[in-house]
């Protein structure tokens, strides 16, 4: 069995491919050179990401945790946890009102149940 993730936003495109839950295809094109995290997408062909927040962290190109961005929760335009706090903080109060300010869930949606979720719960320190 084989199976695909895909996003195509501005103008980018990423592609996952996955076979027997080993990786056998990372695709990344934009019309410049994407930001991406090389060695976490070379050790993912040796060691594939063993949950959902690590594959989608992967289709963005970077890591899921460890960084400034905390968990990617927007894999089609690499938003972060941390920069969504923040918006929220900042005012925004709706999946929409994230989306214009960060483009989070205005390509896919697969991402608006867990915006909903954070507009929702408060951040822990």
């Amino acid at each position: 069995m084989q199976l695909q993730q895909a996003t195509g936003a501005a103008g980018e495109y990423r592609l996952l491919a996955w076979r027997e839950g080993e990786l056998q295809l990372a695709f990344y094109a934009a019309p410049r050179l994407p930001t991406l995290d090389q060695g976490l997408i070379s050790a993912a062909f040796c060691a594939p990401p063993a949950d959902a927040a690590g594959r989608f962290a992967l289709l963005a190109g970077c890591s899921a945790q460890g960084n400034d961005a905390g968990r990617i929760i927007c894999s089609c335009f690499g938003v972060g946890e941390t920069a969504i706090r923040r918006a929220i903080e900042e005012g925004c109060d709706s999946p929409a009102a994230l989306g214009a300010a960060l483009k989070c869930g205005t390509n896919c949606g697969s991402c608006i149940p867990e915006l909903k979720q954070l507009l929702l719960t408060p951040a822990t320190a």
